[in-house]
């Protein structure tokens, strides 16, 4: 993969206007160029969009009704008397032409206003399901949208910060030897406004969080809120506040694995550390 890590995480940021058709022809074809490259963090940013936006249009599906209402509803319609068939009716009356039509010999059609009850009673049910179904499906849209929208929030953040004019760096290494794990850490002291990016990251165990926190005269203070991480080895991107924003006044970053609740001080599982 090619380029500075700082143009690797500017293309980043096109990952969600590309999903979204949202770049201009001249823009698509710089980023679709950029993909052929095979960034993998580009790659897996889109994977991961693509994923979500999937599950927007979703299929409502059908639900059947309770499994006694069919066997009611035959055993009643069952119990009724049987209707003289047309053709046994028809020789009846053939044979007997001059016979007057009284109420013993009309056709029986008692059964019609219950089968135009029962009629009804299924397209309730049906049309109750379809109402429940939609109303959950929509909660789920909401649900998906606002995801995308925190997303996208997160995402301009992120370059507010490295709009900023006097912009300081750390590096991030794993504290384990041969690990794949990195990150950075840039803010600007002005504001003391950061953007942290992880790669490589193993998922949370459960009831574990991973915390960062920042020392200052020889003592550490938390910086941001504890999160966890569901697919290991992603990128993360997030943005945060630290308590100083001079350089010289920061000793040291460490990212740790802590209990759910977190932690007032660092524990001894030190993941990365700033060089």
């Amino acid at each position: 993969m090619t380029g500075k890590p700082e143009e690797r995480h500017a293309q980043l940021e096109l990952c969600i206007p590309y999903v979204f058709g949202r770049l201009n022809p001249g823009n698509r074809k710089q980023f679709e160029a950029h993909l052929a490259t095979k960034c993998e963090q580009c790659i897996r940013e889109l994977s991961g969009l693509y994923e979500a936006t999937a599950i927007l249009p979703l299929l409502l599906r059908q639900e059947a009704p309770p499994a006694g209402l069919r066997q009611r509803i035959l055993s009643r319609v069952s119990s009724r008397k049987p209707e003289q068939p047309r053709s046994e009716r028809s020789t009846t009356q053939r044979e007997s032409p001059s016979a007057p039509v009284t109420t013993a010999t009309r056709p029986e059609r008692a059964w019609y206003p219950l089968a135009a009850t029962v009629i009804g009673i299924l397209l309730i049910v049906a049309l109750a399901f379809f109402v429940y179904q939609l109303a959950g499906t929509t909660a789920n849209q909401e649900k998906q949208i606002a995801e995308l929208q925190t997303a996208l929030q997160q995402k301009e953040d992120v370059l507010a910060v490295l709009g900023a004019q006097q912009l300081e760096m750390v590096s991030l290494a794993a504290n384990e030897a041969g690990s794949n794990l990195f990150g950075k850490i840039l803010w600007d002291s002005s504001s003391r406004s950061a953007a942290l990016q992880i790669s490589g990251l193993p998922a949370a165990p459960e009831g574990k969080v991973y915390q960062l926190w920042l020392m200052k005269e020889k003592k550490y203070f938390t910086v941001g809120e504890p999160f966890g991480v569901d697919r290991a080895g992603a990128t993360l991107v997030k943005t945060l506040n630290l308590p100083v924003g001079e350089r010289k006044q920061i000793e040291e970053f460490i990212l740790t694995l802590e209990p759910v609740e977190g932690s007032t001080q660092p524990s001894a599982e030190v993941y990365l550390r700033s060089k």
